[in-house]
């Protein structure tokens, strides 16, 4: 089964869309993920938000807003991967609801469900990661998680802060060296 590979940047992403959902109504929210496969592994790298219905507190779609979803990548080499979507406590299964009406409803397709209205980030550990094997989703647990998704950076700063402080100090001395000079040459 393919790996899909998420970025720490799009999971916090992911999360605040989520958690937009609920700025004025508790409600639940849908976040699509689109991304690229090379063979067996794939990179998520875009966010669709459909304008679903959550005057319930539930998320629904219809095909018309599905379509659109899909529509609006027409043309890039991007497809489906799977969806994040909310709810409003720490329980992370799927309902039979979300069994029956997730989107994507194909072999692989990755389904993570956020607690919390997603309001408190997305740590893959405190997430449900269900995956569509045999024609159901079925969770993911522990360590075979990594078979399935796996975080990646979404920036690594490598550089050497004591080193950097140090050329702070000593650019803003040589400012002040020359500034002291070009006064005391002026004289």
């Amino acid at each position: 089964m393919t790996v899909v590979y998420v970025t720490d940047g799009i999971l916090d992403k992911t999360a605040r869309l989520l958690a937009s959902f609920a700025d004025e109504s508790e409600s639940e929210g849908v976040v699509y993920w689109f991304g690229l496969e090379l063979g067996d592994l794939a990179v998520v790298t875009t966010l669709i938000v459909p304008d679903a219905d959550t005057s319930t507190g539930a998320v629904r779609t219809s095909a018309a807003v599905n379509a659109e979803a899909v529509g609006a990548l027409a043309g890039t080499p991007l497809v489906l991967l799977g969806q994040a979507h909310s709810h409003p406590s720490r329980w992370v299964e799927h309902s039979s609801v979300d069994d029956r009406d997730t989107f994507a409803q194909f072999p692989g397709a990755l389904s993570v469900v956020a607690p919390h209205y997603g309001r408190k980030g997305m740590k893959l550990a405190s997430c449900g990661v269900h995956r569509h094997i045999d024609g159901t989703y079925r969770r993911i647990r522990g360590a075979q998680v990594e078979e399935h998704l796996r975080l990646l950076p979404a920036v690594r700063d490598l550089r050497d802060r004591t080193t950097l402080q140090e050329r702070r100090r000593t650019g803003w001395l040589q400012r002040l060296r020359l500034q002291f000079q070009g006064a005391h040459n002026d004289d």
